[in-house]
């Protein structure tokens, strides 16, 4: 015989009022989520216990509800220990769906796992709340249906972990959360809805708690005291949200006016430059881990000499005046990551990095010099300042604080000198003697007293010992300290940024011997000695052709010679220097062949007439057989080439046998002249009997041009100046 069952019927209005409470606890619950994240460690624990509790009564009232909403036709009541002891197993669950909304980066085992026992303790928690319901004979369970209602429950843990996530992100969260709260609800409800259904009641069922809680009595409970609950959380997330926003933007704020301070803090309100303070973070920041980015720094110290007099004369807004028209003329100079500064009221910061070599400084550091010469009119007042400039390079200063404390030092060097320089940092600079300084004041103005001069050296052809050119070389007589050494006044002139200037003279004084001599008839090609500065000069071109184009000079007549070790320190700077005065029609020369690191293929490339092989490989000749081997290979090497082999530092007459048996083309050295003025290079060739003929017909001023110079002539005379 077949088991009767009970008809069951549900209350509409109960399923309405558990899918309301069940969106809106889901709704809630994310709105807790993101207070959680929003706030630290103490305030998001409060948040997540709150939370747990307000949304987890949801979550109880809901299951209750659609406890209640089951109909049959006896008197049902449920057990009060059963229903209370319910709602903490809530709490537990949505203590943990909020822990784990909260952590995004979790792994997707540990969602899953998560997912998973949420789902389970969702089934358990329904039976809990269908066994307050006392009946007599049991209940039975449809397996079947009950698996439904548990896979659907899962399906509804998996789909609200990725879709409340999503939901959370973007300007329209809030209608996306709500949607998505009322989706996962509705499947949620469809498997608590399904384990209701898996519930079957025999027919003469007696009710043994009915004496207990009305499903009245419940169902008012949950929709009238839960909602409010709720409500109230949902409040205070919306509260809290306004003052977090508020605490942001008053953070904000107060952020911005800070960087604003600071900002202000460490720029000039004069000249919106950087000043001392905002210099130092930046130096400090790019040198970062001991300098290990830092490709060549160098730090300049701009002082402007005698600015406190001219702002003592013209009052202090023509200075504010004038600093701000020099920091614009400064900044027309800097590249894009330079760090221009004004460290004080009459001194600039220049902070460069990735400057290749010395020289590529010095010729920044003469621009920089250049720029605040140039007079300017101010209000009127024509004003000509000059300013003392201290380089400091990395990695010989080493950090930020011997950076700016030895571009001091040289700063104070270079107006110590008498200012309108720039000085190079050396150790023990800030030690220096007042003699150095003297030196370099004297030979400043040593063109203009007219103590320089130029001595020659001839040089000889091997073959005859006649006559083939001289060689310049600089000379100082001081008034006071007699005959200075070129050892020691040519380092104090790269030291001090005169180098040029005297370079330049050394130029056109030989420019101008060679147009007296030429005049007199004797054609004698002058050599003289390019620098590694002059070999930098961007102007290097002018300056030849201007000398050569002012004293009627024949290009071929003057030979520049530049050294092996300069030639070779930017070797494409150098073929572009070199191929420049190759083209005008000057005669280069290898200076100290020996010495330094010449590739063979670098001085293939070379557009060189001459080389000089060094006396260090002359002076040991008539000993060494070594050194006859390499003044041998030299030789051959040099003429295989097209190069004319010229030996300085002969001493003795067996040098000069053996060089003529190598068949080195000209020779120079003591043995047959040491350097001399103007006048005893004439008397010495008239001793040796050198003719210096004379054309009677050639009218004072002019020389007697053969084919080879018209051309040069021609050549120049078309070249534009700067």
């Amino acid at each position: 015989m077949s088991q009767a069952w009970m008809e069951p019927h549900y209350d509409a209005a109960a399923l309405l009022a558990a899918w309301v409470i069940a969106v809106y606890a889901l709704y809630v619950q994310s709105l807790v989520v993101r207070r959680v994240q929003a706030h630290d460690r103490e305030t998001g624990i409060a948040w997540l216990l709150g939370g747990a509790l307000c949304v987890g009564t949801g979550i109880w009232a809901e299951g209750l509800l659609n406890l209640v909403s089951l109909q049959l036709p006896v008197q049902l009541g449920y057990v009060r220990a059963i229903v209370l002891a319910s709602w903490l197993p809530a709490v537990v669950i949505s203590a943990g769906t909020i822990w784990l909304h909260c952590h995004e980066r979790l792994s997707l085992r540990m969602r899953m796992t998560g997912g998973i026992l949420t789902a389970t303790a969702m089934c358990l928690l329904g039976f809990i709340n269908v066994s307050s319901i006392v009946l007599k004979p049991h209940i039975e369970w449809d397996g079947v249906t009950l698996g439904s209602a548990a896979c659907a429950m899962l399906l509804a843990c998996f789909f609200g972990s990725i879709l409340i996530r999503w939901a959370q992100r973007g300007p329209l969260r809030h209608g996306r959360t709500l949607l998505v709260s009322g989706a996962v609800a509705s499947l949620f409800r469809f498997g608590q809805i399904l384990m209701i259904m898996a519930i079957s009641v025999p027919a003469g069922t007696v009710c043994l708690s009915a004496d207990q809680i009305s499903g009245d009595a419940l169902q008012f409970l949950s929709s009238c005291a839960v909602l409010p609950l709720l409500a109230l959380v949902h409040l205070g997330t919306v509260l809290d949200d306004r003052s977090v926003r508020r605490h942001e933007a008053l953070r904000l704020s107060l952020q911005q006016a800070q960087a604003a301070l600071q900002e202000a803090a460490e720029h000039d309100a004069s000249t919106g430059l950087l000043n001392r303070v905002g210099f130092e973070k930046a130096l400090r920041g790019l040198l970062g881990d001991d300098g290990r980015q830092v490709l060549s720094l160098c730090v300049f110290r701009l002082s402007l000499d005698g600015f406190k007099t001219h702002v003592d004369t013209y009052g202090e807004d023509l200075g504010d005046t004038t600093v701000r028209h020099l920091a614009g003329r400064l900044r027309g100079l800097v590249r894009d990551g330079d760090v221009l500064a004004r460290a004080d009221t009459d001194e600039y910061l220049l902070l460069c990095n990735g400057l290749s070599d010395e020289h590529q400084v010095a010729q920044l550091a003469q621009r920089l010099g250049e720029a605040i010469h140039e007079p300017c009119l101010i209000k009127d007042h024509d004003m000509v300042l000059s300013c003392s400039i201290g380089i400091a390079c990395f990695p010989a200063s080493n950090n930020a604080d011997q950076l700016l404390g030895h571009s001091r030092d040289a700063m104070l060097t270079a107006r110590k000198a008498g200012g309108g320089v720039y000085c190079f940092y050396e150790r023990g600079m800030d030690r220096i003697g007042a003699d150095q300084v003297e030196m370099q004041r004297d030979l400043r103005h040593a063109i203009v007293r007219r103590e320089l001069s130029l001595h020659f050296q001839p040089k000889l052809r091997a073959s005859d010992h006649a006559v083939s050119g001289a060689e310049a070389l600089l000379r100082w007589a001081h008034p006071e300290r007699g005959s200075v050494s070129p050892a020691l006044f040519i380092p104090v002139a790269e030291r001090f940024g005169l180098i040029g200037e005297l370079g330049r003279w050394v130029l056109d004084e030989a420019c101008r011997h060679i147009r007296v001599w030429h005049e007199a008839g004797l054609h004698l090609p002058v050599a003289i000695n390019l620098s590694a500065h002059q070999l930098r000069q961007p102007d290097l071109e002018w300056q030849v052709r201007d000398a050569l184009k002012r004293h009627r000079v024949p290009a071929r007549m003057l030979i520049m010679e530049i050294t092996e070790s300069a030639a070779m320190d930017d070797i494409d700077a150098s073929l572009r220097v070199f191929d420049m005065l190759d083209a005008i029609g000057v005669r280069l020369a290898i200076d100290d062949f020996g010495t330094g690191y010449s590739s063979l293929s670098y001085l293939r490339r070379l557009p060189a007439r001459q080389l000089k092989i060094d006396r260090s490989f002359v002076k040991d000749l008539d000993a060494s057989l070594d050194a006859q081997a390499i003044v041998e290979a030299v030789v051959r090497l040099s003429h295989a080439l097209g190069l004319k082999v010229v030996a300085e530092g002969v001493e003795t007459e067996v040098q000069a046998r053996i060089l003529a048996q190598l068949q080195c083309d000209e020779l120079q050295g003591f043995l047959f002249a040491k350097p001399m003025p103007e006048a005893a290079l004439l008397a010495w060739l008239v001793q040796r009997d050198t003719q210096v003929p004379v054309t009677s017909s050639v009218p004072p001023g002019h020389a007697v041009l053969d084919e080879e110079d018209r051309r040069s002539w021609s050549e120049l005379e078309s070249a534009s100046s700067p």
